[in-house]
This record gives structure tokens, sequence and C-alpha cells, in this order.
């Protein structure tokens, strides 16, 4: 500053500080507080300075004291706060300012919980957004099977994991590509969290639907020509059965191809 405060305009300055501030020594005994910080804690304070007691005693305020630069505390009237403090220390006093963030958290659950709804209600991948994610997928499904059942129509699930080695990110997004090109307009193409393939495939049998697997391996395998790491699959494979569901028929698809990664075969087939 170009010019130095009084003493008296310097104390005025901190008494009018919108921040809580409490100075205290290193014996625990209050040096002084300003009318925020005794707004702040219900004028609990007074007293404790007034007899130079230590506040590390004192079983209300002693928590303002606690380590790290948020602190979560009950204040005189049973509420619960979070402080954020930001501390200086000079010639054994040491100033503590406290700002209540607790609307400022609370707000930011809010926000993260309204995410994770969001997140959950959306029908695309995070990643490969022009693919459906499993939410979608079942979205999806769920009348087909229904159509399925009530016509006996057939219908098929395969949900394909690429072999490690192949599974980075330029890799499915080439595969993504494929699956998009070799399937016909009415099926859907997806992925779970897992980052596993899923294809829904209309009027399809499961001789068809094998069909259609041999064929994506032959191209897999064009693919990974000229490439460090080889490009392969293995496939878990189902058909609609009566009384499904399409969470049913989803899951045992994605059963199968657990199946089919462990016992390192190229397609399993769950009826």
């Amino acid at each position: 500053m170009l010019n130095k405060l009084t003493l008296d305009e310097a104390t005025a300055l901190l008494d009018t500080c919108p921040l809580a501030l409490l100075l205290v020594n290193d014996d625990g005994q209050v040096c002084g507080y300003n009318d925020a910080f005794a707004t702040l804690t219900g004028d609990a304070v007074t007293g404790l300075a007034d007899a130079a007691g230590d506040i590390r005693n004192d079983s209300l305020l002693a928590p303002l004291l606690g380590q790290g630069t948020l602190i979560n505390w009950i204040m005189p009237d049973g509420n619960e706060r979070w402080l954020a403090v930001e501390s200086i220390s000079m010639n054994g006093v040491t100033a503590r300012y406290y700002q209540d963030v607790t609307e400022k958290l609370r707000l930011k659950k809010e926000r993260d919980n309204c995410s994770e709804e969001l997140k959950d209600q959306s029908l695309r991948d995070e990643y490969l957004t022009s693919l459906l994610n499993r939410h979608g997928i079942l979205v999806s499904l769920e009348p087909l099977v229904a159509r399925s059942r009530r016509y006996n129509s057939p219908l098929a699930v395969v949900v394909l994991r690429l072999q490690a080695g192949a599974a980075h990110d330029k890799a499915r997004l080439r595969v993504s590509y494929l699956l998009k090109d070799q399937t016909r307009w009415a099926d859907l193409v997806g992925c779970n969290a897992d980052r596993d393939f899923i294809l829904i495939l209309q009027e399809t049998t499961q001789d068809a639907a094998l069909l259609l697997i041999d064929k994506l391996s032959t191209h897999l395998a064009r693919m990974s020509e000229g490439q460090p790491d080889a490009l392969t699959a293995c496939y878990g494979v189902t058909v609609c059965l009566k009384n499904d569901t399409a969470e049913e028929m989803l899951a045992r698809a994605e059963a199968a191809l657990e199946e089919a990664h462990s016992n390192q075969s190229g397609t399993a087939i769950a009826v």
C-alpha cells in the first residue's frame, strides 16, 4: 500500500471484514476476533476471551482450530456448517480466517447428483457418442423383445470384446465403424460400461448371428494387416426366448461373453 494505515484504521478494517477472523496465540488463548466471528459463533467466544482461557479446551470452539483448509463445525444452534480456513502466523499469534462455504458445497453436491442422474438417463456412450450405451440399448431392446415374443420372430444379441493389446481407443473407434457398416439399418450397435460392443440383430436367428460373427472376425483380421497389434475378439451370443425381458436377454449375452473370455474361446452361446 502506498500509505500506511493507522492502528485505528487497521483495527476498523479487521472488525468490518466480512470474513470471520480469530486471533489465537501459541498457548491457545484468544487474542482477538472481529464482529463476523462473533456472529458466526453466537458470541460463544466472548467469555473465553475475557477469562483468557484456552480455546483448545472449549468443546464448542476447539474444532475451529482443526487442521486442514476445510472444517466441519457444529454451530451453537446445532446446525452443521462447513468452513474454509486460511491461517497466517506471526510473532506467536495465528490469524485464522473463516468463510462459510456450506451453501456452496450443498449446491456442488446437488450439481454432481444432477450430473450423475443425467448420465444415468443418457442413451449415448460417453466416448463413442455414435453408439448407444447399455441404458440406451435396454430402452431400445425392450419393445423388440416384446415384438419377438408376440410374433415369434427371431431376435439375437451379440456382445463383442476386443482382446488385450487391441482394446485401445483408436481400435475401438475403428471397430465401431466396422460394426455399423456390417449391420443393417434396423440393427442397433452400442457398448456397455466395460467397453464391450453390443449388437441387437432384428429378424436374426442364432445361425445367422454366428455367420455375422465369422464375417466380423474376417474383417478384424484384415484390419490387423500391417498393424503391431492384432485385432481379435471374443463373442457372447443369445437369442430371444419365451417370456424374456430385455435385461435378461442382454445379461445372458454378457454372461456368455464372460464365459468365452474365461475359456479363451472365440464364441460362447447362451440358451
